[in-house]
């Protein structure tokens, strides 16, 4: 079975500005360098199905080694329809002569793939099932397409669950289903291209994987032709934490798909980088050079950009956060002074008040001592978080500080020594914030806020919660991260002394949670320390 990647570059598309849904363009070549060297890792016959734009980026200027290179994807029409890019990636399937297996230049394998896996007529990464939306474009589907083929069809009678086939690979011995596919595709597109015209461009992006995995599903299960799946577990929505497990790295995972938002992931780029640069040295500083050439796309040393000198020897975020409005910057103590005054019935319009004025003045009018002190909390979360935001160090301080953790990380992990071995001392940098309620906003492995309805806060208890600060570079903020359990204590055991052996931490583990299995104990303490070392919050060194 040969092995494949299939990359094109869309006209008037510059992929040293485009960002193809990554934090930047730099991480898009990144992540193309980093899946195709990983592959070569593990086989020699990978192939590269390209255009000649395709060729000029990655085998002229990034050197990558593929064994063979077509550029076959020049000048292609397929469908006619802008933003259905899917269409070029499924006709290169009709490429192939024999079995293959496509990988996309989001996924980096880090074993290779499974003999029974690769047996498969048919192979894909794994199955979705009842994603939101699959449910809309399939309902629109079988209610305004003029033309739905029978394999669509049988599904949506028979109200089957909808499920698609995740093409983060794809491919398979029987190649010539392929050919049957494209061609399903091909009319019902063509056949529904003023449908399928009428999408808004949040539909068609959502609308791509609709063609390529719904529609791949929908036909292998009407020609009764088995998938084999590199990941057996049938994933819903929820799954999407656990696909960029960089921490796992460098023995403990054998597989990551980067999809959809963790491409915009700013600690999910940063991982990548490192990656890269830690294991493939040549690759990662020859993007750098490619870019620092071009005088484009470098957010790390542009992140002072329109600065004073004076103003480049602190941190860009306690400057970016300083600017804020005060309605910015307490927005979380305004929203509970507003929840604690309708719950209390006290007539008010805050807005005639400074927050200090208003804490002053609620603090007079309250009788219920309970809600002064939710109230009291999270506004010392919110000046805690200004205090060390600005408490920052120049940016080169932090990221050095970063990389520094990283590599020793990296070099710990080389082998399973480090469980004896290992010393762990907190970074100088390490910031967290301590509260009685919960009042985080964001997760360090999500783009979007997390939903965290901090009114709630009014009717729980108070208990011990420790929220962790991150820079986020590609973004300018700060992330909030709020710590579990495990977390937490290693942090604060972390926090007493300059360094601490292994040994004693696992020790101190054991008697804390005493109550829970010894063993599940050390899994969950090992994650802990991966994540945080790999995240910058704590550094380990070999005794």
């Amino acid at each position: 079975m040969k092995f494949v990647h299939t990359f094109w570059i869309d006209e008037g598309k510059d992929p040293l500005e485009a960002a193809f849904g990554w934090c930047s363009a730099k991480y898009h070549l990144m992540s193309w360098a980093l899946s195709s060297l990983q592959l070569h890792k593990f086989y020699d016959n990978v192939e590269l199905i390209t255009d000649t734009k395709g060729k000029e980026l990655l085998i002229d200027q990034l050197k990558l080694p593929y064994k063979k290179v077509r550029i076959e994807l020049d000048n292609l029409v397929l469908g006619g329809i802008p933003g259905l890019w899917v269409m070029k990636k499924i006709y290169s399937y009709t490429l192939h002569k024999e079995p293959f297996l496509n990988i996309d230049g989001d996924v980096f394998i880090f074993k290779p793939f499974p003999e029974d896996l690769l047996s498969g007529q048919l192979i894909a990464q794994n199955i979705e099932q009842d994603f939101d939306y699959y449910k809309e474009l399939v309902g629109l589907v079988g209610k305004t397409f003029g033309y739905v083929p029978f394999p669509i069809k049988s599904q949506i009678k028979e109200s089957l669950p909808i499920k698609a086939s995740n093409a983060g690979i794809l491919g398979g011995k029987d190649f010539r289903f392929f050919e049957d596919y494209y061609k399903l595709v091909r009319k019902f597109v063509t056949e529904n291209k003023l449908e399928i015209s009428e999408l808004t461009p949040a539909q068609m992006v959502n609308f791509n994987a609709v063609v390529e995995q719904y529609i791949f599903h929908c036909l292998s299960s009407d020609m009764g032709i088995e998938v084999n799946y590199l990941l057996d577990t049938v994933y819903d929505p929820s799954f999407f934490e656990s696909f960029a497990n960089f921490h796992h790295l460098p023995f403990k995972i054998p597989f990551m798909h980067a999809l959809g938002d963790y491409k915009k992931n700013g600690w999910v780029c940063d991982q990548l980088a490192n990656r890269l640069r830690l294991d493939y040295p040549e690759y990662y500083y020859r993007i750098i050079e490619l870019f620092e050439s071009q005088g484009g796309d470098d957010k790390v040393h542009g992140a002072h950009e329109g600065f004073s000198n004076s103003q480049k020897l602190v941190s860009s975020f306690s400057i970016k956060y300083s600017g804020k409005s005060e309605d910015e910057k307490f927005s979380r103590t305004k929203g509970i002074i507003s929840s604690i005054c309708n719950q209390e019935e006290i007539p008010t319009d805050i807005s005639k008040f400074s927050i200090f004025q208003a804490i002053e003045w609620l603090e007079k009018e309250l009788t219920d001592g309970r809600s002064m002190a939710i109230l009291n909390d999270v506004f010392d979360f919110e000046k805690e978080k200004i205090r060390l935001t600005q408490s920052l160090p120049n940016d080169d301080i932090i990221w050095d500080n970063e990389q520094e953790a990283i590599d020793r990380v990296n070099l710990s992990f080389a082998t399973d020594q480090w469980k004896e071995k290992v010393m762990l001392k907190l970074s100088p940098l390490s910031m967290t914030i301590e509260s009685e309620w919960d009042w985080s906003q964001n997760h360090v492995f999500f783009t979007r806020v997390k939903h965290n309805n901090i009114e709630n806060n009014l009717t729980l208890e108070p208990y011990y919660y420790r929220t962790l600060l991150l820079p986020d570079k590609h973004h300018g903020e700060i992330i909030e991260y709020l710590l579990n359990p495990m977390e937490t204590y290693l942090i604060s055991l972390l926090s007493k002394e300059a360094h601490i052996s292994i040994t004693v931490v696992k020790e101190q583990v054991i008697l804390f949670f005493e109550n829970v299995n010894e063993e599940k104990v050390l899994v969950y303490l090992e994650e802990a320390i991966r994540f945080l070392a790999y995240s910058g919050v704590i550094f380990l060194k070999m005794d």
